[in-house]
Parts: structure tokens; C-alpha cells; sequence
């Protein structure tokens, strides 16, 4: 009776739901989109590294690009002073204005030197 009933409850074991899913099938699911989830953060670090680099670029160029604009920004400064500007003046042989005389022409004032 003992090998009776061993056999009733293997051969009940034995008989699939068709309903149910099976283990295998559920493995293969899960290893799947485990495998789905590295791929795609593989392909997002990969993206995130090529962004950190052109980043990397943008920042040294805007760094080239201030300094630039530092060195004309003296250059102007420098350029506009007052010594400079007399210099120039002296160069192309200007004279300086002293003093100025005002006439009336017709209700109009003219500087006369």
C-alpha cells in the first residue's frame, strides 16, 4: 500500500497546471530583463562619460575665452589712457588747447582759438 500511495502522489506531482507558469520559463524572464537593466545603465554611463568630456572641453574653452577677454579688456584700458593719449597727440604734432574764446555769430556761439 506504501508503494500504492507513492505512486498516487508522483504521479500528481508529475501532472502540470497549464495555467501555471514554470519555473524555467520564469527564470529565463527574470535573467532577461536583468540582462536588459545592465545593458541599458551600461549604455547611460557610457553617454554620461562621453557628456562629462565635451563638458570638460566647454569649460577649458570658456576658461581660454575669459582670459582672452581680460588681456583686450586691458589692452583697451590701456590704449584709452591719458598718457597714451598724449603721447599720440604729441606724435602727430596737435596742440594743446589752453584758452578758449567764444564769439556770437547771429545768436549762435562759435569757439575761436
Amino acid at each position: 500500500m506504501k508503494k500504492a500511495t507513492n505512486y498516487y502522489l508522483s504521479s500528481k506531482k508529475n501532472k502540470k497546471n497549464p495555467k501555471s507558469i514554470s519555473l524555467r520559463l520564469l527564470n529565463t524572464g527574470l535573467f532577461l530583463m536583468v540582462a536588459a537593466g545592465f545593458f541599458m545603465y551600461l549604455i547611460g554611463i557610457s553617454d554620461l562619460t562621453a557628456k562629462g568630456f565635451i563638458l570638460q572641453d566647454l569649460r577649458s574653452q570658456a576658461f581660454e575665452i575669459e582670459e582672452s577677454y581680460k588681456l583686450q579688456e586691458q589692452q583697451v584700458n590701456s590704449l584709452q589712457s591719458f598718457y597714451v593719449l598724449n603721447e599720440k597727440a604729441k606724435d602727430l604734432d596737435m596742440v594743446k588747447v589752453d584758452n578758449i574764446e567764444y564769439i556770437k555769430v547771429g545768436g549762435q556761439a562759435v569757439a575761436k582759438k
